[in-house]
């Protein structure tokens, strides 16, 4: 434990010896002094944690000593206590304007000068320790907030890295998907010409089947085209304008009917919207509709119901949920099921594997959301919300 040093300030033996012996007792290490040059110069070379001062010291010393150890940054810190006649009350004002911080009572009372002298003590180091806390909190958050800095930094660089490489990678796409339809455009225009000669059914057969390979992989070659527009420039790449959702679920699925038409599918569509009016690219919101009945008629059974519900919500948004009573997804596919190439349970001939990610695509374009999931007890079901007032 620290033993603090205490310094009186007194040429009166008598009240020094009375408070030197009560501060020694309860082990202080005390100096007395009564010289001014001698107190500055021991305060100076040694620590010093208490200082008592008599107030009644010639041609009022007392005064300009407090106020010299106050006005002194090193010193200011330390606690001075005055010692004051009963019959000298009237200094208590100017004591406190020297900068003193108490004062006891001649004649001295142990228990005062004890009780005083420890709490002010505590509440130095008390304060001691809280500067020196509060210096080391400040070293930490500079230091956490550099780290932090750094790490924002880091975070940006990789963001522009990634930028890149997504600029990059739909580069690599529109340059693949131009490689693909070159090629294919030979061999469809062939196909074409091939249809006009009378072959044997057998030859035919494989004809259909290739003409039927070349429209997948043209479709496919679109869908990447699309999917890296949406992604390099999302909904700059769109062209608004007002759009009846009816008149869009409609052409939509007109367009997949035709893909279907063995399904006969019965739809349903229960409008509910007081607002069908909405702000958007045509040709991407076909597309996106599109894409969702098109998983619906591919899963459901022949002579299958799909249910199309639109309502309006407080929001401001436009849902429709599309809803089959089909097989539903699996665990895997809701999990992965707008990921580019997703499709990791379908056969190769069922879907692209981009068709609810580029979906994704054009609603996140439209500040919208889309979720999926199955229905009980059989089925799935497609939720997509949109602004009805959409900024173009």
């Amino acid at each position: 434990m620290k033993r603090f040093t205490i310094l009186i300030i007194d040429n009166q033996a008598s009240n020094s010896i009375s408070l030197e012996q009560i501060l020694a007792v309860n082990d202080f290490e005390v100096k007395v002094v009564s010289m001014e040059e001698e107190i500055f110069r021991l305060i100076n070379e040694e620590t010093v944690d208490l200082v008592f001062i008599e107030a009644d010291l010639p041609e009022m010393q007392s005064f300009s000593i407090c106020r010299a150890l106050k006005s002194n940054d090193k010193w200011s810190v330390i606690p001075v206590i005055f010692m004051v006649d009963r019959d000298n009350l009237e200094l208590i004002s100017e004591i406190f304007e020297s900068g003193a911080d108490d004062y006891i009572l001649k004649p001295l009372l142990n228990l005062e000068i004890l009780t005083k002298s420890r709490a002010l003590l505590e509440l130095k180091y008390g304060r001691k320790i809280a500067r020196n806390t509060n210096q080391m909190l400040e070293t930490k958050v500079g230091q956490r907030t550099r780290e932090l800095e750094d790490s924002l930094k880091m975070l940006r660089q990789a963001y522009k890295d990634l930028e890149i490489l997504e600029i990059a990678k739909s580069e690599f796409f529109n340059l693949v998907s131009h490689e693909i339809r070159t090629p294919l455009n030979g061999i469809m225009g062939s196909l074409a010409l091939i249809e006009r000669f009378k072959l044997p059914e057998e030859v035919n057969r494989y004809f259909k089947l290739l003409g039927y390979s070349a429209k997948r992989l043209e479709k496919f070659s679109n869908t990447i085209l699309e999917a890296s527009a949406l992604r390099i420039k999302g909904e700059k790449a769109m062209v608004y304008v007002d759009n009846d959702i009816i008149t869009i679920i409609q052409m939509a699925l007109d367009q997949v009917s035709l893909e279907f038409p063995e399904k006969i599918i019965e739809i349903d569509i229960q409008n509910n919207a007081t607002n069908l009016s909405l702000r958007g690219d045509e040709k991407y919101l076909i597309k996106c509709f599109a894409v969702v009945f098109e998983n619906a008629f591919k899963f459901s059974s022949i002579g299958g119901r799909v249910e199309v519900t639109i309502i309006n919500e407080t929001e401001g948004n436009l849902k429709i949920t599309i809803a089959d009573y089909g097989i539903g997804f699996s665990k895997v596919s809701l999990d992965n099921i707008f990921k580019a190439m997703s499709n990791l349970e379908a056969h190769v001939d069922q879907n692209t594997g981009m068709g609810l990610h580029i979906a994704k695509l054009i609603i996140e374009a439209h500040s919208g959301s889309i979720r999926v999931g199955n229905r009980i007890p059989t089925g799935a079901f497609v939720e997509i919300k949109i602004p009805v007032k959409n900024i173009g």
